[in-house]
């Protein structure tokens, strides 16, 4: 049966300009545009304790201007060609992109080029503190003052070490946030804002040669920053820890997390396996029995981080009215115990391969998507070419080997656990 899943494939090109850029060329004539992603190795695992959320807020800053291009003119420019652009901020990486239609692909290219080259003579205390604000608001609407808002901070918290970076939330704390410098952020800027250490990809109706010689002219230039890259750690004690939160709500919601292997490994596409026969869909393990069977549970559900020096994976479920969490607790953990001491089915693994080569071709649906898909890969597993290996390693994955990880990985005393309870009516919980 694993013999009908068709190879995936996503071609492309790869080089390496001589400052380190790396970059990466897929063509697809199907539509006249371009996705232009520029990735920095470069997320809040490479803050410090004291100073996180600096790679976000530095984030928000590189929106503001450059040395060529003043405030409002880089979108402005995009616009009026039909193009878009974005930006976001994780664990691991910062990224920015720009979709444009072909004929303005070097456009993208110069505003990029002005983000990474021409940004720190704009950089000022005004700008710092105008765009300080706006994290600092942003942090109080989307954790502070959100229902449950603040569960996955905690859960962090738990799973890992004080110094560890996955222990900290990329938005960051609030007074970090206040004591952040300018210093800081240039400092910051300086040393992973360079072309060694960013991955720069072009997807779409663009040329391998054309790609590469547009990069190496708008690039080539640069300066190499000389970057070292942080020492990776695996380390976490979890240890079965748990904390109870009030929080405005009207259901208990429980949050399981796991420090598992990196995404890249062998382990870790077997845990991706486990995670969908676990939650997606109706007829998976959890939704079966804590919605369908028990009616415990409103809603159930499990992710997998594709994190460098850790995986983390997670379970959330949310009671029904008049279920308690301890009732709800117990009941995930007979699911996941009945898997590690019983097993599963050869007929469950292929379903869940196939919900997740699913999902797999929805990601690369479109030039921007698989720019992006090319760029983590690139940036977090040092190849774009690891990606097409990873999407057909799952075709391998045995009912063996999802046993296996459920026993080594899913077990209490690895486990981090918030239980979020009614409560808490005036002030957020923090």
């Amino acid at each position: 049966m694993r013999s009908t899943f068709k190879p995936l494939s996503l071609p492309h090109s790869s080089s390496t300009l001589p400052n380190g850029l790396r970059v990466v060329v897929h063509e697809d004539t199907t539509s006249p545009i371009v996705a232009v992603h520029l990735m920095y190795h470069a997320g809040s695992k490479d803050e410090r304790v004291g100073r996180t959320g600096l790679a976000h807020l530095l984030e928000h800053l590189l929106f503001e201007g450059s040395e060529n291009c003043p405030k409002g003119e880089f979108d402005r420019l995009l616009e009026r060609v039909g193009g878009t652009n974005n930006g976001s901020t994780w664990l691991d990486r910062t990224n920015y992109y720009e979709v444009v239609p072909s004929h303005a692909v070097e456009l993208a290219l110069w505003l990029e080029r002005e983000r990474m080259g021409h940004f720190l003579p704009v950089l000022d205390s005004e700008m710092l503190d105008v765009q300080r604000s706006v994290v600092i608001n942003e942090r109080k609407q989307v954790y502070e003052n959100r229902p449950y808002g603040l569960a996955h901070e905690k859960l962090h918290e738990l799973l890992f070490p004080p110094d560890h970076p996955y222990s900290w939330p990329t938005i960051g704390y609030t007074p970090d946030l206040e004591a952040m410098t300018l210093e800081d952020a240039r400092d910051f800027y300086s040393r992973y804002y360079a072309p060694d250490n960013a991955v720069l990809v072009l997807a779409g109706d663009v040329s391998e040669s054309e790609g590469f010689e547009l990069a190496n002219r708008y690039f080539g230039d640069l300066q190499a920053s000389g970057v070292r890259e942080r020492a990776a750690t695996n380390g976490h004690v979890a240890e079965g820890r748990a904390t109870e939160l009030e929080d405005r709500v009207s259901f208990p919601r429980i949050y399981y997390a796991y420090a598992v292997p990196p995404f890249g490994t062998n382990e870790w596409i077997h845990l991706d396996v486990l995670s969908y026969l676990l939650a997606d869909g109706e007829s998976s393990r959890l939704q079966r029995s804590l919605i369908r069977d028990h009616e415990l549970a409103q809603d159930v559900d499990t992710y997998l981080h594709p994190t460098e020096l850790a995986g983390i994976f997670g379970i959330e479920a949310t009671a029904r009215s008049g279920v308690g969490p301890d009732r709800l607790r117990v009941a995930v953990d007979e699911v996941v115990e009945q898997i590690a001491d019983g097993g599963v089915t050869d007929a469950e693994v292929v379903g869940a391969i196939r919900r997740v080569r699913r999902d797999h071709l929805n990601s690369l649906a479109n030039v921007e998507e698989r720019a992006e898909e090319l760029a983590y890969a690139s940036t977090v597993l040092s190849s774009a070419g690891r990606l097409e290996e990873l999407l057909n390693a799952y075709a391998t994955v045995e009912a063996e080997d999802v046993q296996r990880v459920a026993q080594t990985y899913l077990g209490v005393e690895n486990r981090a656990t918030v239980v979020v309870v009614p409560g808490g009516e005036d002030e957020p919980i923090g």
